[in-house]
């Protein structure tokens, strides 16, 4: 377990848990959501005829449990396609991560249970998402769902009570008028593509939150072109020899003891870091990211080692040192600073070397080097065998972008295209009932001589309030699921900051509203393609 390859397993495990927390019920909300908006509207189209069933002598439950049926139909075929596209991400995932780790094989196991408790959760939300149209379809009573609906009761809006209809045509008034009689679904619209941006902030923040670690982490703190480690701790006086080695133009000492720290019952194994108090190319930052010169005793510690094990700036932590001497004692925690990879603890060198109580020592070198003499100074450190390993931070940082970068644009990726997808169907469903509802008050206003782009702007006048009205509200749900990941992704190796950018959030609205765009064009299409005739029958 204290090996690094199984540390980073582990917390790659524990960050795909997290996100099975938090992305799916996202998507099952948003669903179960479009299931009611359809259903009910079924419900309300279809009251007649529920109606003559139940006065032809139908049971209520018979006719809610066909009802039931066609949601469990339709979630069954969304079911099969998400089975089919789940084995198929899943063996990329396993690709990936065998190439990733190195393992010699990794198998993707197609476990039927497993099939079987998502469908099953899958089936619930959409029947949970039903259950008030089927509810309300065991309320309706055979002689009031036979004749057609009462007629809405209207009042003076709210902009005729504000003195303010006068500042819109009218019908820009019918738009707001039909907004607010109906606040609940109108809110729970918006909620549906507040749901949607959220989603896209989600997945459009990791990336400048990882360009601010890997800038941090890479440029502000560990700035050194390379790092060497001795075989053993030497004596202060080899960094005479590491400055003398080819290219090498600046070296700083390090000395890096692995340690127990722990507070009560809390412990962690890790690695006490001592610098000297002030350094140029691996520096400590403190809660501001600036530079910190680091205190003559006690111990800076990163937020992360805090929050594991409870410390506070001021408080004590015991330390059990586990080379040398192997001695156990107490330290005094001097202050709390930032580090974006690893349990981050440090200390002057010298006052790390007190504790140990073998002297000064010297574990090793950070280093600016000339790029151009590398190969003299690879010559040089394998001919000195004293020096056991050699790390080039620039190939470290790529490395690391690399990784990122590929799974964070898979990530991007899909999490865009469900986003897209979850944001057009709430508008697009959104705007089909509203056009159903009111189709023979648009057919009106057809024949009173309006013409199609002053009858559509009703609708798209609606359809561009609730979306505005989404955005607010999808960003500080976005900023909520963005710190739920965060949160879900800090392990003892690394955590990612939290940052968003308003470039983030405009991305994301903008995306949305490209997404009505595409849904008011197809709702327009039809408001100009009203049978005028058949919609303005009346029924007798």
């Amino acid at each position: 377990k204290h090996q690094m390859s199984h540390a980073f397993l582990d917390a790659e495990l524990d960050q795909l848990a997290a996100m099975a927390r938090i992305i799916p019920p996202i998507f099952l909300l948003v669903s179960a959501f479009l299931i009611n908006i359809v259903l009910t509207r079924l419900v309300a189209l279809e009251r007649e005829q529920i109606g003559l069933l139940k006065a032809l002598g139908y049971y209520d439950r018979t006719i809610a449990w066909h009802y039931a049926k066609l949601v469990i139909a339709i979630s069954a075929v969304g079911v099969a396609i998400g089975a089919g596209a789940g084995t198929w991400l899943g063996r990329g995932l396993a690709r990936l991560y065998g190439e990733f780790f190195s393992f010699p094989f990794l198998v993707f196991q197609s476990s039927p249970d497993l099939y079987a408790i998502a469908a099953g959760i899958s089936i619930a939300a959409a029947l949970a998402g039903a259950m008030k149209a089927i509810l309300s379809v065991l309320a309706l009573d055979p002689a009031v769902s036979m004749r057609p609906p009462a007629p809405a009761r209207f009042g003076r809006s709210l902009l005729a009570r504000l003195g303010l209809a006068n500042l819109f045509s009218k019908l820009t008034v019918m738009a707001f008028r039909q907004l607010l009689h109906q606040p609940v679904r109108a809110a729970l619209t918006s909620l549906g593509m507040a749901l949607g941006v959220a989603l896209l902030v989600t997945a459009l923040f990791a990336r400048d939150s990882v360009d601010f670690m890997v800038e941090t982490v890479f440029w502000r703190a560990d700035r050194q072109h390379a790092s060497l480690a001795f075989g053993e701790p030497a004596q202060p006086s080899v960094m005479a020899a590491v400055r003398h080695l080819p290219g090498v133009v600046a070296a700083e000492p390090y000395l890096s003891v692995p340690v127990i720290l722990s507070n009560g019952n809390r412990s962690r194994r890790l690695a006490i870091t001592g610098k000297p108090p002030a350094t140029t190319l691996s520096r400590v930052l403190d809660a501001d990211f600036d530079p910190m010169v680091l205190p003559s005793d006690g111990v800076v510690i990163s937020e992360r080692v805090a929050q594991v094990l409870g410390l506070t700036r001021g408080g004590t932590a015991n330390v059990e040192v586990l080379t040398g001497r192997q001695i156990t004692t107490t330290v005094r925690i001097s202050a709390v600073v930032q580090s974006f990879l690893g349990l981050g603890v440090f200390m002057d060198i010298d006052a790390l070397s007190r504790l140990t109580g073998e002297g000064p020592r010297v574990g090793g070198a950070h280093l600016a080097v000339d790029t151009a003499k590398l190969d003299a100074l690879y010559a040089a450190i394998k001919s000195t065998p004293a020096i056991a390993s050699l790390g080039l931070q620039t190939l470290s940082r790529d490395k690391f972008r690399e990784t990122i970068d590929r799974n964070i644009s898979i990530m991007t990726t899909l999490y865009l295209t469900l986003a897209i997808i979850i944001v057009f169907g709430v508008i697009y469903n959104s705007a089909r009932i509203q056009l159903s509802e009111r189709a023979r008050e648009l057919a009106s206003l057809r024949v009173l001589g309006f013409t199609r782009m002053e009858v559509s702007q009703v609708l798209l006048t609606e359809l561009l309030l609730v979306v505005i009205v989404a955005q607010p509200l999808g960003w500080v749900l976005g900023a909520g699921f963005a710190m739920l990941v965060t949160d879900g992704f800090a392990s003892d190796l690394f955590q990612i900051p939290l940052v968003l950018e308003p470039a983030i959030f405009a991305k994301a609205s903008l995306i949305v509203l490209a997404a009505a765009a595409g849904s008011a064009v197809l709702v327009r299409r039809r408001v100009d393609r009203l049978d005028l005739i058949r919609v303005l029958k009346t029924r007798e």
